[in-house]
């Protein structure tokens, strides 16, 4: 038996590379041939690297006299060869170790088996980790590896499914002397085509399959491109007339996600074979900073280690969760389960422990670095061991100063810590909890300084975030000409003690008093501002990380002003005005002191200065420094606390000694067994109303009034929300 792998070509030198090198660079128990078709590639060096290959003799190269797109090109392919089955093989896709063997053994485990699809990470209902996501390879994990875990815990598995996805999809050939070729009359040159090729199939008796034990790597949209939006909601409507229940088909497959468990078995797989020390994260559910910091880490140390996440369950009730590579999710309720937690984490071997946050944890849970005998770290965000407040705000959302115990217990009488405690009582098991920690790391000088005082018997090291203390400042850019207005340029989710308030008494001042000064914060805040035409402040809204770097230089603002009001630890928007190069004004308090040490253009005012006096500055440094004129008294605004010289590297010096006794002798399946109840001990709030959507959603389409409706709301509106629902689900 002989296949004719068939590589379509037209754009991408470098996927197109990488991906005929993987072919032939495996060898495979059955016999193939590697038919590569030249589509009428604009690219020149992908024309050039073609023809020397085949020169090799290695592929078969055929060229087109036109441009025919997808369809017609993988039709000619098709055509070759009449008795041979043949993959369809995007040139943009990795496949790696014997994956040819098990697709073919995969197609041949039912007589009436037509298509085959292995796994990949933008496939989407083939899709893993996350099911009808484009995914990201998980940090530190190579291809190779990764495939191997395919084969181990889904070995000799297939699901049936609605219809192959095109990016590599084996093709029996007696399923197309049946049914022909691809419809390239009603498809033209791509999208669709194979999907009623597989719905032809099932009318035809023949079986669609997801082969479980087979992954291959999927770039998306480089070999033939993202040719518009359009002309896949044109093929949409094509394949709903023709095939009226394909949707409902497919629909029905996403919520059912029968392949929901294979994919939780590859992710066991992984992590029971870790082959890098597993350390344990321990943290809130709060998001924000914390939670930033600890993906950063785990990135950055993806080489050197594998990474476990333990936090509080998310719907209130207790359940503690552990989560791998933000997929796979196992639930324990610690005041009946702490043991078998314990055992779970040693049957892992797990080698160390990170502690960074405690807020809404079970306190049994930091019983486990002695349980499992291994060492730990702490890194403080914020002051919650010091002060059940956690920025050491006071009523008014504003710096606490810091009292004596007797005023802490004062506000605690106002503001009760968790279980009533007293002010001593939560410092005292504070002290004895940091100190039984192996180091203590925090991100700033002025972090470190506050924890000592109350604390100064444990090891706190000083450790900026984002791979070390921003040095690299840009230039920064002042215009050359006067400005009519100043635009000053606030960044974040502002809170009361992140300075909104005070955000919205100065813009009112500017409105008040004609002042040329408008606000521009880019994010929001904890309640609605009074904002243009009333005062000089415009709102832009919540944004993604991602974007904001470019959202900050579509606002064209002369000035970053940080509002806050309580002593930052460290501050990740300040590290983008930085990046950005922005002129910068900010509070002497927490942080920023010693971040924006010898910075040009850069102004230290007092934290707790009122909105008049800041708006004087503001129109002070307008006439001088944004007019060419240096400010007078500069030294009065100039920071004078200098970072630390932190010697720490993450890379060189995170991981401690490693315990290699644990007994690694249990498989897969014992490790299965035991453990996949825990998968799904509680289905949260969130994933049982987004079920009950996506369910009511299938439904709907089902009804002839409500399928017109909804085929007249935008695609652009439809795809977020049931991502949406799936990522919840």
């Amino acid at each position: 038996m002989k296949v004719d792998i068939i590589v379509p070509v037209y754009a991408g030198l470098i996927e197109t590379k990488r991906c005929l090198e993987a072919v032939l660079r495996y060898p495979q128990a059955t016999n193939f041939e590697l038919i590569v078709i030249n589509d009428q590639s604009p690219e020149p060096l992908l024309i050039e690297y073609l023809n020397e290959l085949a020169k090799t003799k290695q592929i078969t190269l055929l060229s087109n006299p036109q441009n025919l797109g997808f369809v017609g090109t993988v039709n000619r392919g098709m055509q070759m060869h009449v008795d041979r089955d043949v993959v369809l093989l995007n040139s943009d896709t990795e496949p790696v170790n014997d994956w040819l063997d098990r697709l073919v053994a995969c197609s041949y485990r039912n007589e009436k088996i037509g298509t085959a699809t292995p796994f990949s990470n933008n496939a989407t209902i083939c899709s893993y980790p996350v099911f009808c996501q484009d995914n990201e390879i998980p940090f530190g994990m190579d291809l190779e590896t990764l495939d191997k875990n395919f084969k181990v815990a889904n070995a000799g598995k297939s699901i049936e499914i609605p219809t192959a996805v095109g990016f590599c999809m084996y093709i029996r050939r007696n399923c197309l002397q049946e049914l022909g070729y691809f419809d390239v009359e009603t498809f033209g040159k791509g999208y669709g085509e194979e999907n009623d090729f597989c719905m032809r199939a099932s009318h035809s008796r023949w079986k669609n399959v997801l082969c479980c034990d087979v992954f291959v790597y999927h770039v998306g949209n480089v070999s033939f491109g993202d040719t518009h939006n359009e002309r896949k909601l044109e093929a949409m409507n094509k394949l709903n007339t023709m095939h009226p229940n394909y949707e409902t088909l497919v629909h029905r497959h996403v919520i059912e996600d029968p392949a929901k468990t294979l994919r939780q078995r590859v992710m066991m797989a992984s992590l029971l074979s870790h082959s890098k020390p597993l350390v344990l994260f321990i943290t809130h559910n709060r998001g924000g900073g914390t939670e930033r910091h600890l993906q950063e880490l785990i990135a950055q140390l993806s080489n050197q280690m594998e990474a476990i996440i333990l936090r509080p369950g998310s719907d209130g009730t207790g359940i503690t969760e552990i989560e791998y590579q933000g997929f796979l999710k196992f639930y324990f309720h610690i005041d009946q389960e702490l043991n078998s937690l314990t055992d779970f984490l040693k049957t892992l071997r797990v080698a160390q422990i990170h502690v960074h946050h405690t807020m809404g944890l079970h306190p049994a849970i930091f019983s486990l670095p002695e349980r499992l005998n291994i060492p730990w770290d702490f890194t403080l965000h914020d002051y919650y061991s010091i002060c059940p407040q956690i920025s050491l705000i006071d009523m008014q959302g504003r710096y606490c100063g810091e009292p004596e115990e007797a005023g802490c217990n004062v506000c605690l009488k106002k503001r009760p810590a968790p279980g009533n405690t007293s002010i001593e009582t939560w410092r005292n098991y504070s002290r004895a909890f940091l100190g039984r920690a192996e180091r203590c790391f925090v991100p700033s000088k002025d972090a470190a300084e506050r924890l000592t005082a109350y604390f100064p018997n444990i090891n706190i090291l000083t450790v900026y975030h984002e791979n070390g203390f921003l040095t690299e400042n840009k230039i920064v850019e002042i215009p050359c000409q006067p400005v009519e207005r100043l635009k000053v340029l606030v960044i974040g989710a502002l809170s009361q003690m992140k300075g909104a308030d005070l955000l919205e008494k100065i813009a009112l001042d500017a409105r008040h008093r004609n002042l040329p000064i408008d606000f521009i914060l880019l994010g929001y805040c904890y309640r609605d501002m009074v904002t243009t035409p009333r005062s000089n402040l415009t709102v832009v809204g919540a944004y993604q990380e991602a974007d904001l770097t470019r959202l900050i230089a579509e606002c064209q603002t002369d000035i970053a002003w940080f509002p806050s009001l309580w002593p930052e630890t460290y501050s990740y928007t300040l590290s983008s005005a930085i990046q950005a190069g922005l002129p910068i004004v900010a509070p002497n308090i927490g942080a920023f002191q010693e971040r924006l040490y010898e910075r040009e253009h850069t102004w230290i005012v007092p934290w707790d200065i009122s909105e008049g006096v800041l708006n004087d500055f503001f129109i002070e440094l307008k006439n001088t420094v944004f007019s060419g004129i240096r400010l007078r008294n500069q030294e009065q605004y100039t920071s004078h606390t200098a970072p630390v010289n932190c010697k720490f590297n993450y890379t060189e010096d995170f991981l401690l000694r490693i315990n290699h006794d644990i007994d690694q002798s249990v498989t897969l399946d014992q490790f299965i067994d035991r453990w996949s109840a825990h998968l799904e001990l509680v289905l949260p709030i969130k994933a049982r109303i987004s079920y009950r959507s996506l369910l009511l959603i299938v439904r709907l389409r089902q009804s002839r009034y409500f399928r017109w409706l909804l085929k007249r709301i935008p695609e652009s509106f439809q795809g977020p929300v049931k991502r949406w629902l799936l990522r919840n689900y």
